[in-house]
């Protein structure tokens, strides 16, 4: 499951185009890698802001379908990162296929509202349920935001299995960074 950041703070130009923008074309990235590379993996997709979490396609091989949800989403809201990582375990739950390894993909790119301990329960949660995680941390750094995604990863990481990247500002886009590290970041 991705969960991506719709959030007012999207709005910011500091990636190019609009770290919206950029979050789309990663997340088009992702999708295409891990279809592509076993006919059997699926991706579902969310969001975390707006009128609340919203799970735009269930866990799904068809790659057209995952695509087609990412045009004409909404910015605005906060960001909800507990209820979107929640929700994800939920859609997870319900796949189809038991034996495929679960795993959370989130882009977190506004600030994290959320107190220490609470990320902290979570990642027990997605631990004690055998889920990966995998943060993308990029846009603000403020309010403790890294200290909180760093909490909450090392709750939930279970040998090496989940992964957190920083992506700082600037000309290159977002997915310009997950082309070259795609593999390395997110088995």
């Amino acid at each position: 499951m991705i969960c991506i950041d719709n959030s007012e703070w999207m709005r910011n130009g500091d990636y190019s185009p609009s770290r919206f923008q950029a979050q789309a074309d990663a997340v088009n990235l992702i999708c295409g890698a891990k279809t592509q590379s076993n006919p059997e993996n699926t991706v579902g997709v969310l969001t975390m802001a707006g009128k609340g979490v919203r799970v735009l396609v269930t866990p799904t091989s068809d790659l057209g379908k995952i695509l087609a949800c990412m045009h004409g989403l909404e910015i605005g809201g906060e960001m909800n990162l507990a209820a979107g990582i929640q929700v994800a375990q939920l859609a997870l739950k319900h796949r189809q296929n038991k034996k495929q390894q679960q795993r959370i993909i989130v882009f977190a790119g506004s600030p994290v509202k959320h107190e220490k301990k609470m990320l902290e329960m979570i990642g027990k949660k997605l631990k004690k349920n055998s889920v990966a995680l995998d943060i993308v941390n990029f846009g603000e750094e403020d309010e403790g935001k890294t200290e909180k995604l760093e909490a909450l990863l090392a709750a939930v990481n279970n040998n090496d299995t989940s992964h957190m990247a920083h992506v700082p500002p600037g000309p290159n886009a977002l997915s310009d960074f997950f082309f070259s590290t795609v593999n390395a970041i997110l088995p």
